[in-house]
């Protein structure tokens, strides 16, 4: 972990997958952040999403450090290393049926040469992994509440002197414009660029697609201030009811799939 990430994580804070966990399942949240409950699996599109973020940081920051661009075989054995690297890990990958540790393999190996052959490349590359910390201040109160804290994937500068934040991303399927419109961590992002510097940054997606033929997308989504005001006001009602202990269980599809599924289900 980025050692300036760390130290901003050892202070009470919230971020946007801690936010989207309790949205998602307050119970969860309870569970992986208040009590510490061990996790029984992972899923395998989370330990997948990890590797190739491990491998795509590589590439940046070969860039970043004015080194020939890696080439396919390169980056094909960074891939290799960070997804055994997961699978080695204590706690176990769950694999869906129709993939293997074989065929994942080879996916995201088809997936990186897929973004080699159509990422634009920046003119520079800022940071990668950029750790952000931002002050959330409740408009109507005054209150400060702990702070939201984060991190860009890669922070790169176009030809123009554009800045534009990059956001990794593995999926089955393309984006649909809802999702793009109403993803929190984008917006998070948007509220947090300005207050790091970088205020007129655009957030822009790289979406890896783990379909039969690899593909690449890139979405550049916008924020109103409406959207950034509400999500300001999201993050705050969130931190209010985790302090007023309200972890109930969500009841849906989502739960067997849970990495906590039988602790909390067997009460």
């Amino acid at each position: 972990m980025n050692a300036v990430l760390k130290i901003l994580r050892d202070d009470e804070h919230i971020s946007v997958s801690s936010l989207n966990t309790y949205m998602l399942c307050p119970r969860q949240y309870q569970h992986r952040y208040v009590l510490g409950t061990p996790v029984e699996h992972r899923g395998a599109a989370l330990a997948f999403g990890s590797a190739t973020h491990e491998t795509l940081a590589s590439f940046y920051n070969a860039l970043r450090a004015g080194n020939q661009e890696p080439t396919l075989e390169e980056l094909s054995a960074t891939f290799r290393d960070a997804w055994t690297k997961q699978l080695d890990d204590p706690t176990p990958v769950l694999l869906d049926e129709k993939d293997s540790v074989d065929s994942l393999t080879d996916m995201g190996i088809g997936m990186i040469g897929c973004f080699l052959e159509n990422a634009p490349r920046p003119s520079k590359v800022i940071e990668v992994e950029m750790p952000f910390s931002i002050e959330l201040v409740d408009r109507e109160t005054g209150e400060v509440l702990p702070r939201l804290v984060g991190v860009f994937d890669a922070v790169v500068q176009d030809e123009d002197g554009a800045y534009r934040i990059l956001e990794h991303k593995t999926a089955a399927k393309r984006w649909t414009q809802d999702k793009l419109a109403f993803d929190a961590q984008l917006t998070g992002y948007h509220v947090a660029a300005p207050l790091m510097g970088l205020p007129e940054a655009k957030v822009t997606v790289q979406l890896l697609l783990k379909t039969k033929k690899p593909g690449f997308e890139v979405y550049t989504p916008s924020r109103t201030e409406a959207d950034k005001r509400d999500f300001v006001e999201m993050a705050i009602g969130v931190q209010r009811a985790i302090r007023a202990g309200a972890f109930y269980p969500k009841r849906d599809w989502a739960c067997s799939g849970c990495s906590y599924s039988s602790r909390c289900l067997a009460g």
